[in-house]
């Protein structure tokens, strides 16, 4: 009797989660056709109870949609918290051969008053991007006058000799 109360109970809450989820889906289209969409996305992006939804709801915009949050991304990627791991996926989701291009630039306006954070949080980025982009930072941060950011160049200089590609 008692076993079949809880799969009655845990057949209702599928049924909920199943309702939840056509819900959300018909939300989020809806959404995505909204004219303010980029705008409120750029805006959530700096609310940490927020922050979450909107890098899951960036992979579906239109390329230059996303792009256009490429500076807010790479900044959100320079420091730790609890939504690093997704905003590398927003990031490393972009084509490969524009975030190249594109990655340095958007990079040295946050590095240019940067810490030993920052250094740190983008050279973890670039290992799951390139390894000629990471030795490039890894050396300017080497030669940094800061000891804490001249450390972190030599970490990731050090992680490179010994996870180089082949």
């Amino acid at each position: 009797m008692t076993e079949t109360k809880y799969y009655q109970q845990d057949t209702d809450l599928w049924r909920e989660l199943i309702d939840k989820e056509k819900t959300y889906l018909s939300t989020r289209k809806n959404f995505l056709n909204s004219p303010s969409r980029v705008e409120l996305i750029r805006l959530a992006l700096q609310n940490p109870l927020e922050r979450a939804t909107a890098l899951k709801i960036i992979n579906y915009l239109r390329n230059e949609e996303r792009q256009s949050l490429f500076n807010e991304l790479i900044k959100l990627a320079s420091v730790g918290h609890s939504d690093i791991e997704l905003v590398r996926r927003a990031i490393l989701a972009f084509d490969k051969m524009w975030l190249l291009e594109n990655i340095e630039t958007q990079a040295e306006s946050v590095l240019e008053n940067g810490t030993d954070e920052e250094y740190r949080r983008l050279l973890e980025l670039y290992t799951q991007l390139d390894d000629k982009l990471t030795q490039r930072l890894a050396a300017k941060a080497a030669q940094h006058p800061d000891i804490d950011i001249q450390e972190v160049g030599e970490d990731f200089q050090n992680y490179l000799k010994t996870n180089t590609r082949e």
